[in-house]
């Protein structure tokens, strides 16, 4: 018995119907549009449909709606599935007004990646290809129900595969036909984002949810930008791996993305950046105070007495003979000085007694004998000067200094160059 017409899609209407023979429990009845122009749109829905009685008939998951029947009545063909009491998340979303909070979407996230971690490695693997908002149900429970699995298909490596996208959920491999399991990772990191922003992704684009609002100013040349605070770094890292537009920088599995869904990195807890610089500042403070009094302690009141501290009585006896032999070297030290200096200021005193003295021994040349010739005095050699003598015979010359004993060597010019 039809109670209600739940929904319309692009392949059939759904409906609540009653089990007259179950004592009234409520099913959902799926029949398949007969209002199609063309033949062929007709034989791809149909299609679809039996593609879908095929998968659902295989499936048993918690988080996957049960399929109860199907027939066909004349033209028409239904099927018959578990009735999910509650709403989609595009629904609620919409109701809501407001974006939903990071820790509940990552919850949805998780049971999704479960119900993608069975589909993938089912014998054979199927794909769900068609996973966004509209298709995920919350029932009372708040338990997650992936419906309509009208374009889910078996996964073959070598298969020609329809073209079926939903505009900013459907990665670009499935454009040309080429879905496969990392397409539905790509889907439900486009789904994160609409769900903690509220804002559709835009198609063949990875998403940012935490930076969603610069996108968008971008995009509409506005000077206003905006970060998304309520989503941590962690998450909006993990939604733009999962919509990376490159295959193979996404989570390569379902499981994988569901470990990074279940780890929390450590928040770190702290004063804010002000006090910590001003609690570094006062450190750095104390301890130069704490320098500066100590040494100008040290240098006022330290002792400069010779006299030894006392010792210990343990070693008071080796202290004691320690002690007096520096005495002893200290005194016969400074009696040698003394001796020294004795004796230069005797040796001075009798260089200036005896000054006039020396003059007097100068002795002059003594006369030329006769008959001895007078030596030749030989012929005056060129010195090494002689050259800036002559070509600088006025001394304008710099004075040439001796080079330095160490160093790079200093070359000087000889002449006024």
């Amino acid at each position: 018995e039809i109670i209600d017409q739940l929904g319309q899609g692009g392949m059939g209407t759904v409906y609540l119907a009653r089990d007259q023979h179950l004592r009234g429990r409520t099913f959902v009845v799926k029949k398949l549009r007969d209002d199609f122009f063309r033949d062929e749109d007709r034989e791809k829905a149909m299609e679809f449909f039996k593609r879908e009685i095929d998968v659902l008939s295989q499936l048993r998951h918690p988080n996957i709606v049960d399929i109860r029947d199907h027939f066909a009545e004349g033209d028409d063909y239904y099927i018959v599935m578990e009735y999910v009491e509650g709403k989609n998340l595009h629904e609620m979303l919409h109701e809501r007004g407001e974006p939903f909070s990071e820790e509940q979407v990552v919850l949805w996230a998780r049971q999704i990646c479960e119900v993608l971690h069975y589909l993938h490695t089912h014998d054979p693997p199927i794909i769900y290809r068609d996973l966004k908002p509209s298709n995920i149900m919350i029932d009372t429970l708040g338990r997650v129900k992936l419906v309509d699995f009208g374009i889910a298909r078996e996964y073959q490596d070598d298969s020609d595969n329809t073209h079926v996208v939903s505009a900013g959920y459907s990665p670009p491999e499935q454009y040309w036909g080429a879905a496969e399991p990392r397409s539905d990772i790509y889907a439900l990191g486009a789904t994160m984002h609409f769900l903690l922003t509220g804002q559709e992704p835009l198609a063949l684009q990875a998403s940012s949810p935490k930076r969603v609002f610069e996108t968008i100013a971008a995009q509409q040349n506005l000077s206003a930008k905006k970060i998304n605070e309520a989503i941590s770094d962690h998450v909006d890292r993990l939604v733009f791996r999962a919509t990376a537009q490159d295959i193979w920088l996404r989570f390569q599995s379902a499981l994988e993305m569901l470990e990074e869904l279940e780890y929390k990195p450590e928040v770190k807890k702290g004063p804010p950046p002000n006090l910590v610089f001003v609690a570094i500042a006062a450190t750095v403070a104390a301890g130069l105070l704490a320098s500066i009094m100590y040494f100008g302690w040290h240098s006022a009141f330290a002792t400069r007495t010779e006299k030894p501290a006392p010792a210990p009585a343990a070693k008071k006896g080796a202290d004691v003979a320690l002690w007096q032999k520096k005495i002893e070297e200290e005194r016969q030290l400074r009696e040698k000085t003394e001796q020294q200096l004795k004796v230069l200021q005797e040796h001075m005193r009798s260089t200036q007694s005896n000054s006039a003295e020396t003059k007097a021994l100068e002795v002059s040349p003594p006369p030329l004998v006769a008959g001895i010739a007078k030596p030749k005095e030989p012929e005056v050699m060129l010195k090494e000067d002689s050259e800036a003598q002559l070509t600088d015979p006025e001394g304008l010359a710099p004075i040439q200094e001796e080079p330095p004993k160490f160093g790079i060597p200093l070359f000087r010019s000889t002449d006024n160059q």
